[in-house]
């Protein structure tokens, strides 16, 4: 120091050398028990030989924000470091531990040296009188660990690089020395806790050093011998055990050492009682650094009361599954038992409903079908619930059009909103995937259950269905559905017991609306099987949403209309409906579309619309109208437009709720192109509008069937060809009985063997095929007929049974058939089916001009009133358009079998009903035929044909 200030000066000597060796040498055998004593008498020769008044050494705790001293010596007459040795925190002195974690030591001469940002560390400095002081990092493989500090009260020091470096090693000694026997602790507490472990596990361990020879075990493989642990450490196995113990063991642990890798067996072996115990060994190889394999580590789990459990589970578990088979089969005849029936009872109400009834009748007659309705639904609802109870209702995985799906859904339904004054509609938004891949059944029982609900407790208002989605990782689609209703609600305090079996929010419910509590427990289990969940958001009094999701995989992204919306580009189209959801649903159709779309709530608003944008290039082309709206009925906004010139081009929709109301004659003069019932489809009301505007030739085939009245007088007009397989009298009159309601007619094969013969003479649009029946079952009968047909043709074939346990839809599927019904059947579905399934055939000849020109000849021949003879007439003229079908198709195919089996009925019919003209020329058809003489039968069927021009 150049101020003139005490200072003591330390030259290098030999002395410094001694007191480092001394230092080294006393650590060199230091442990635990004499660490402090050695430390502390180390510290005192240090601070001796240097000269110094104070040493101390401070070690990190664990939390590295605090420190406290380890070991500490002081000169005499100079006070401690601490008094009380505890933790205490790092950064009260913030200067000098920034200093000592960034250099290998601090030197302070003098306390006047410290820098003005060490303002802690001079308060303490000045407190305690130091002086000067050394402060040297304690490091353990280049981690700071602590520091230890030099220090002098009395007096400043000049600290030399000598010193320092001399006081540095020894430093590194006091620091080396504790991080030896932080280790060789650490390490002894490891060995103690493995062993503390090894001995007292409840598993088996040894090594082996070869086949024959333990190195060590641990208690308990020893206890299971009845020997102790050094019985069996270093011993040969046939030093120790029986023969026949030895020899097993031996053969084992051969195969063990020859795997040379982890390997799992079982054994049995003898224990030291005498008891024969299963072990299960898992064994691993231990290799040195060459790779060689040193010892063979096993361990071993005594199963023997396990595999006792397991057999015994087993047993109980195949006694279980018998319970079920016969549970399941009970249920599956218990389904086609009460099914039968309860077909004819649906059958004969409803052929009952199309006689003429009083008004006291027609009520008996609704009740008891509301009845056997109720009753259907608890015998599904169980058998559904049945099967997921014993987990063995199996979700299909197949690809289907998912806007079909619900659409269908709610057409199902919507009739029975209607009736109760409601509108439903359905609000699918943009992007919802066209096609995923599923089970499209149950999807739409769930929509079904939850619709069908909201059908049930709304007594005013609508019901609205929305579908949107979130697409997700590897073409997954997360669809988020949503029931809205206006009905009754439900308390908040009721809906955990929604979804709960054999519960109702309110049991007084099930007095007034019927039910078995059944079906939202059913549907949540479906939504769980689908990776949903189902929830309900209500208020009481206003009504209730259910809300759904599953997830299903995508197969097809796009969702636009079988019509490409470019061609609709500047059409301005009018939607009239006073309800906002409505009209928003049709919206939703076009999102994407280069049109115009203007909106009216009633008719007033209609004719403002229309007449104010009438000269300009909004001009309305096409309006779509609710049927009724506020101010006047469809009919007269259609004869008022008729009546306005600008108007009189405009093509007219007509919306409504329910198509029994609409008379189509009636729409056509007053002015409607067409018809549409809600809720309507998508693709129906987009193709409807292409075909109004002459836009469908380059989709002719796509575009067939939209106007609703048009397809009804085709399809009536096209006389489907029908085929009926069932062994059952009730099930065939009561089809036939329907059939005959809606003028149509069935051919009849009471087993499976005639309808393969029937399906070989004849095409048929559809077979209704049951499933039970004798000499030839419908499965068999199927089978055989896709065998029979190979790529020729495909007849379309429905199953209609009474079973409807798990697997029969697939077993249909797989035997060949196309669809699937149960019984009871539901026939506005088996229409839907029929209707769907009719082929298109060109009819330009009119049949019903025999009935005029015969009627009278046939009348007074037969002695019939002209009324019962027009009725057998009718009969009669209705089989000839199939007839002639038939006949066409057996001429081009030349086809004589056919063409003289179909023609021979011609000519029998005919020649009954004294239809002269027709009878003389089927004869000579049938003869020609059976002569294969082809020229001739085209002759001959064309100058038949021109009969009925």
């Amino acid at each position: 120091m150049g101020d003139g200030s005490k200072t003591t000066n330390i030259s290098y000597s030999n002395d410094y050398l001694k007191q480092i060796y001394n230092t080294f040498h006393k650590f060199l055998d230091v442990d635990w028990i004499n660490y402090q004593n050695r430390l502390k008498n180390s510290l005192e020769e240090v601070g001796t030989f240097f000269n110094l008044d104070r040493i101390y050494i401070y070690y990190f705790s664990k939390d590295p924000t605090f420190m406290k001293i380890e070991c500490q010596w002081n000169n005499e007459g100079i006070r401690p470091k601490r008094t009380v040795e505890e933790e205490e925190v790092v950064y009260a002195l913030p200067w000098l531990m920034r200093e000592i974690k960034s250099s290998d030591f601090v030197a302070i001469n003098s306390t006047e040296e410290l820098p003005k940002d060490a303002v802690f560390e001079t308060e303490v400095f000045n407190n305690e009188g130091i002086k000067a002081a050394l402060i040297i990092p304690l490091k353990s493989e280049n981690k700071l660990i602590g520091f230890i500090g030099y220090e002098s009260l009395s007096e400043s020091v000049q600290w030399e690089e000598e010193q320092i470096k001399i006081l540095t090693d020894i430093s590194r000694a006091f620091s080396n020395t504790r991080a030896r026997l932080t280790k060789e602790k650490e390490y002894e507490s490891i060995l103690d806790g493995q062993a503390i472990l090894l001995n007292n596990c409840e598993s088996q361990i040894w090594a082996l050093k070869n086949i024959t020879s333990y190195a060590t075990v641990n208690e308990a493989h020893a206890e299971f011998f009845g020997l102790n642990k050094s019985d069996l450490e270093y011993q040969d196995l046939y030093d120790i055990f029986s023969i026949d113990i030895a020899n097993k063991l031996s053969e084992l642990n051969w195969d063990l050492f020859r795997k040379n890798e982890p390997s799992k067996t079982e054994i049995e072996l003898e224990n030291g009682k005498g008891e024969k115990r299963l072990l299960q060994i898992n064994s691993n190889p231990y290799r040195d650094e060459a790779g060689n394999t040193k010892y063979l580590v096993c361990t071993a789990e005594d199963i023997t009361e396990q595999r006792k459990a397991e057999k015994e589970l087993l047993k109980a578990k195949e006694q279980a599954e018998a319970a079920n088979v016969a549970k399941s089969q009970f249920l599956a005849n218990m389904s086609h038992e009460i099914r039968t029936p309860m077909n004819g009872i649906f059958g004969f109400l409803e052929l009952l409903q199309t006689t003429e009834l009083s008004l006291e009748q027609e009520e008996f007659i609704r009740e008891a079908k509301s009845a056997s309705e109720i009753l259907l639904y608890i015998i599904n609802d169980i058998l559904d619930f049945s099967k997921i109870e014993a987990k063995k209702l199996v979700m299909e995985s197949i690809k289907f059009n998912l806007r079909t799906t619900i659409e269908d859904a709610v057409s199902l339904l919507s009739h029975k909103a209607v009736e109760k004054g409601l509108e439903i509609y359905v609000m699918i938004k943009d992007g919802v995937p066209e096609e995923v891949i599923g089970d499209p059944s149950r999807i739409r029982q769930i929509l079904n259950n939850l619709i069908s609900n909201a059908v049930k407790f709304t007594e005013s208002g609508d019901i609205s269905v929305s579908v949107d989605y979130e697409e997700k990782e590897n073409d997954m689609a997360n669809l988020y559905f949503e029931v809205k209703d206006t009905g009754i609600g439900i308390r908040k305090e009721d809906i955990h017991k929604l979804f709960q079996s054999f519960n109702q929010a309110d049991a007084s419910t099930t007095r007034k609306y019927g039910g078995t509590g059944l079906g939202l427990a059913i549907s949540s289990e479906l939504v769980k099987m689908m990776d949903g969940e189902m929830n309900v958001e209500s208020e009481f009094g206003k009504g209730s949403t259910f809300k759904f999701n599953v997830n299903l995989k995508i197969a097809k992204r796009s969702s636009e209309p079988k019509f490409d919306l470019e061609k609709l580009k500047g059409v301005n189209i009018l939607v009239v409906d006073g309800n906002d959801n409505n009209r928003e649903s049709i919206k939703s159709y076009f999102h994407g579309a280069d049109i115009n779309l203007f909106e009216a709530k009633d008719a007033g608003d209609a004719i403002t619309t229309v007449i104010k944008n009438s000269n300009s290039k909004n001009k309305i082309d096409v309006a779509i109208v609710d049927y009724r709206m506020s101010d006047m009925t469809a009919y007269e906004l259609a004869t008022t437009l008729k009546s306005i010139p600008i108007a009189k081009d405009i093509k007219l929709i007509l919306l409504t709720s329910s198509a029994k109301i609409v008379d189509s004659k009636a729409a056509k003069e007053y002015g409607f192109s067409s018809y549409l019932s809600k809720p309507i489809r998508k693709d129906d009301l987009i193709s409807c509008i292409a075909i109004l505007l002459g836009l469908e030739e380059d989709h002719e085939e796509e575009q067939e069937v939209v106007i609703k009245h048009t397809v009804k007088e085709i399809k009536h007009s096209l006389k489907p060809k029908i085929l009926l397989v069932e062994d059952n009298e009730i099930n065939r009159k009561i089809v036939i009985g329907i059939l005959k309601s809606r003028e149509m007619t069935c051919d009849i094969a009471v087993n499976g063997s005639e309808a393969v013969k029937a399906v070989l003479e004849r095409d048929y649009d559809v077979v209704f095929m049951d499933c039970q029946m004798p000499v030839m079952d419908g499965y068999e009968s199927t089978a055989r007929i896709r065998e029979l047909e190979g790529e020729k043709k495909h007849t379309t074939i429905i199953a209609m049974t009474a079973n409807a346990m798990e697997g029969d839809s697939e077993k249909c599927i797989q035997a060949g058939m196309d669809y699937y019904i149960s019984k009871p059947i539901n026939f506005e579905l088996m229409f839907s089916m029929i209707e769907s399934n009719t082929k298109t055939r060109e009819i330009t000849i009119n049949f019903n001009s025999i009935i005029d020109d015969y009627i009278d000849n046939f009348a007074e021949i037969s002695g019939l009133d002209k009324e019962d003879a027009k009725e057998i007439l009718e009969d009669y003229v209705r089989c000839l358009p199939d007839l002639f079908t038939g006949i066409d198709e057996a001429i081009e195919n030349e086809d004589f079998e056919k063409m003289a089996r179909l023609t021979h009925e011609l000519k029998g019919s005919s020649g009954t009903l004294r239809i002269d003209s027709i009878h003389k020329l089927a004869i000579k058809l049938e003869e020609k035929s059976r002569k294969h003489e082809i020229e001739e039968c085209v002759s001959i069927f064309t100058e038949m044909k021109k009969l009925f021009n």
